[in-house]
């Protein structure tokens, strides 16, 4: 994916030519990047170095097809596919398959709602997200649910309701973390949407983690919408997580959406609907990781606002006139996103 980013950003770099944009083509390649990227994941092999795929393997092996339950208190839909894969006889890399074109499609199909004019620019920015490859194969299924929380962000500012909705209470049933980013989403819609206040908000809480951060730790664990997030929050003994504590090195790449919504909504005074909800979402969900930041498995919180991290970079460059030679801009942001999620995967994972 980085190796395709340079492709894309340097000629951009070097005055693109939009003569050389045709939607049609870039659908096609995007398409065809994805459904590469989905088989290649669903078939990857059942290894501790794809994070949790051998538990979810174990527990697909040991899963009696002829006692399929769906809880509704739970994540009712993902034992749904699950056991309903199952009954019908696939294979793990068949129900890997099947999970991951639901991650990798619903995100690229809301990349182009967002960004029709340049879908191939979106996707590029999409993959090469430094959570992106981890979440698909490894946290699953808040992965699923985050990027359904995404598609149907994209048709409730659009005004398709009914769609919406029901694309987000889909994403509830994969994973009940999802309930953050759609209220959050609601916020945004219908209360908070000058991005100056928001972004203010979210340089408020660095502050009061870095002040009272446990506190707030303790208090979100008694919340209780997910018991995952209980344990992580409460552990005591963090002797084998040798990246907890404050991660001040996933908050400077946390701020980088952030430095763009203030470049653009507050520095140039531009103002765009859709672009105003998506940083009002980006910046509470951010702000509330920042609060349980010290607890185990932190990431897992970080992505429920990394997931809208390509939009939040992207949309601008493809939707907003930032400045003039907005190409040669597009290109050294491009090849500085690649290279700064290569950079936090190699150097500070």
């Amino acid at each position: 994916m980085a190796l395709l980013a340079v492709v894309l950003g340097f000629p951009r770099i070097m005055s693109y030519d939009h003569s050389l944009q045709q939607q049609g083509s870039q659908l096609r390649w995007s398409l065809l990047l994805c459904l590469g990227l989905t088989f290649w994941m669903g078939f990857r092999p059942i290894s501790s170095a794809f994070g949790d795929t051998v538990n979810y393997a174990m527990a697909y092996s040991l899963m009696d097809p002829r006692q399929i339950s769906m809880d509704w208190h739970g994540e009712w839909i993902w034992q749904w596919v699950m056991n309903g894969s199952k009954a019908a006889g696939l294979s793990i890399h068949a129900f890997f398959t099947i999970i991951a074109a639901g991650y990798v499609l619903s995100a690229a199909w809301a990349v182009y709602r967002f960004m029709p004019n340049d879908p191939l620019l979106g996707t590029v920015f999409l993959l090469n997200s430094l959570m992106f490859f981890p979440f698909g194969v490894n946290g699953l299924r808040n992965g699923l649910a985050c990027h359904l929380v995404l598609l149907g962000a994209s048709f409730l500012l659009d005004d398709k309701w009914v769609t919406g909705s029901l694309v987000c209470l889909i994403a509830v049933g994969f994973h009940r973390s999802a309930f953050l980013p759609i209220a959050a989403l609601l916020v945004g819609i219908f209360l908070i949407r000058n991005v100056r206040y928001i972004i203010v908000f979210w340089f408020g809480t660095i502050l009061v983690s870095l002040l009272a951060g446990d506190v707030f730790a303790g208090l979100f664990a008694g919340v209780g919408f997910d018991e995952r997030m209980t344990q992580y929050v409460t552990i005591s003994d963090l002797s084998e997580f040798s990246q907890s504590g404050f991660r001040w090195d996933f908050l400077l790449y946390s701020a980088m959406p952030v430095a763009m919504a203030w470049y653009v909504c507050v520095k140039k005074g531009l103002q765009d609907n859709w672009y105003n909800v998506i940083c009002t979402v980006y910046c509470l969900c951010n702000a509330f990781w920042i609060l349980v930041i010290r607890s185990a498995f932190s990431n897992r919180f970080a992505y429920l606002s990394w997931f809208l991290y390509p939009i939040v970079i992207a949309y601008p460059l493809v939707n907003m006139p930032i400045q003039e030679d907005q190409d040669r801009l597009t290109g050294w942001i491009l090849l500085g996103y690649a290279a700064f999620s290569v950079f936090m995967w190699f150097v500070f994972w």
